[in-house]
């Protein structure tokens, strides 16, 4: 589950950077539209980090417990 929800988000802001960095060729980087664009291309890199800092946290926060057992 955790996989594709990260496949997801990774291609979604593939696919954002890809058409942000083809629209800066053509508009200027203030114009209203490229500004919106960035702006929700950083909206998913966040999504993304915080997912895998979850996925991180329930690694190895579990696993914590364990380690001390004799």
């Amino acid at each position: 589950m955790n996989f594709l929800v990260l496949t997801k988000l990774k291609m979604s802001i593939l696919i954002r950077k890809h058409i942000l960095s083809m629209l800066l060729i053509f508009l200027h980087p203030t114009a209203k539209i490229m500004v919106f664009l960035s702006q929700d291309l950083d909206k998913y890199i966040v999504l993304y980090q915080k997912r895998l800092f979850s996925i991180y946290i329930h690694n190895n926060m579990s696993n914590k417990g364990n380690k001390f057992v004799a």
